[in-house]
């Protein structure tokens, strides 16, 4: 057997890991229809294999973060992603909806790639390179989105509405073989006890540097949630366009965070974390502030009030990953419970503006209502981020 390799992963092993996460979500959207027909169950309890899934990893994160800190990122993560593999094979034979979804609810462990993968980048690098590093993880992330559903339809329409899931029985083996040859334990601090690793969480929930870059990005993942959730309504109850039109808005920010994430990798290792944090907001707060005036003089045109929207997606493709580096800067030996506390604060945040929204839009279809409301998070995003420039002022070997 080859011995267990003693270097980091790289980075393409990360990416790899990122994606399957971020896939795992959305590919299977466009089976739903076919698997409610197999089961003969309505479209709403086939749509439970999608939001009770997004619900899991968000608690699993919490719980993901804190072990890799104790027991290593290396056999969490092979645990995790053997554990998503067997129950891709359990979903692909399922003969009912209750036990595909107990192996769907398994499936979640591979929120364990997304978690992991920053802990192991911020393991590795210092603040201002793990920055960069997290810019080309960004960009596999924007482009994950886009992909995915197109990939998991065709697959649909070939081969049946269980061909998606072989394909994730078949990438989670692929990885777990990948991870074990090329994955090096980078936890240095692991093996400490619960005790003395819990007497450390006070540091880390009391520091405002780590709930100043987790809100930020967690508010500018809330633009985003909340423009899709407004684009349905909007396009179709004001404008009339066609699904395919739809579709194409809802594309514009990934577009617009694949351009961001290619700055934040290509400055990342030049600028302070914080720096490139504020940058991102205030792009931001400068994009949607213009598309007010823009919509208003454009005469309620759909042109007018989407043609600032790619600015949601640069603004987070340049701030996210120097905020997500910098939520696990404030404590290292805690990366891991840093990465996946982060990580479940911005989900929720992302839940509730997706919330917000459709309650605003649901009653009245008012692009200005879209538009208010996405500057106001962009306004409170750039306050979020204040608090770790000021220690990054502060203290400015740290970054």
């Amino acid at each position: 057997m080859r011995p267990v390799p003693s270097q980091p992963p790289r980075l393409r092993t990360l990416v790899l890991i990122t994606i399957l996460g971020i896939v795992s979500v959305n590919m299977f959207l466009p089976s739903l229809p076919n698997m409610a027909s197999a089961y003969a169950i309505t479209y709403a309890q086939a749509s439970l294999s999608i939001s009770v899934f997004m619900l899991i990893t968000a608690v699993l994160q919490v719980i993901i973060g804190p072990l890799s800190d104790l027991y290593g990122r290396r056999p969490v993560l092979l645990w995790s992603l053997a554990i998503f593999t067997l129950a891709s094979l359990g979903t692909a034979l399922a003969p009912d909806f209750t036990s595909f979804m107990i192996f769907r609810v398994l499936q979640s462990s591979v929120i364990a790639g997304n978690v992991l993968s920053r802990a192991i980048v911020r393991d590795t690098s210092p603040p201002s390179e793990a920055t960069a590093r997290l810019g080309t993880i960004g960009m596999a992330i924007a482009l994950g989105p886009m992909l995915a559903p197109v990939v998991g339809g065709t697959l649909d329409q070939l081969m049946g509405w269980r061909a998606t899931l072989w394909v994730f029985f078949v990438a989670g083996a692929g990885l777990v073989w990948l991870c074990w040859h090329d994955l090096g334990e980078t936890n240095a601090t692991r093996g400490r006890g619960f005790a003395a690793h819990f007497r450390s969480y006070p540091a880390l929930l009391s520091n405002l540097a780590f709930w100043s870059y987790t809100f930020s990005v967690g508010f500018g993942l809330g633009i985003f949630f909340a423009y899709l959730a407004a684009t349905p309504i909007l396009a179709v109850a004001v404008f009339d366009l066609p699904e395919g039109v739809v579709g194409a808005l809802i594309g514009l920010p990934p577009v617009g965070f694949i351009c961001g994430s290619y700055l934040s990798r290509r400055f990342g290792g030049r600028w302070a974390t914080a720096h490139m944090v504020v940058i991102g907001r205030l792009v931001s707060v400068v994009g949607l502030g213009a598309a007010l005036p823009l919509w208003w003089l454009g005469s309620g045109s759909a042109l007018s009030l989407f043609v600032m929207m790619p600015v949601i997606g640069l603004a987070n493709g340049i701030s996210t990953p120097a905020g997500l580096a910098g939520a696990m800067s404030v404590r290292p030996d805690l990366a891991g419970s840093a990465a996946g506390l982060s990580g479940a604060v911005t989900v929720g945040c992302a839940a509730a503006m997706t919330a917000v929204s459709g309650a605003l839009l649901g009653a009245t279809a008012d692009p200005a209502r879209m538009l208010w409301l996405l500057l106001g998070l962009a306004l409170l995003s750039v306050l979020a981020a204040l608090p770790a420039l000021r220690s990054h002022v502060s203290a400015p070997s740290q970054t």
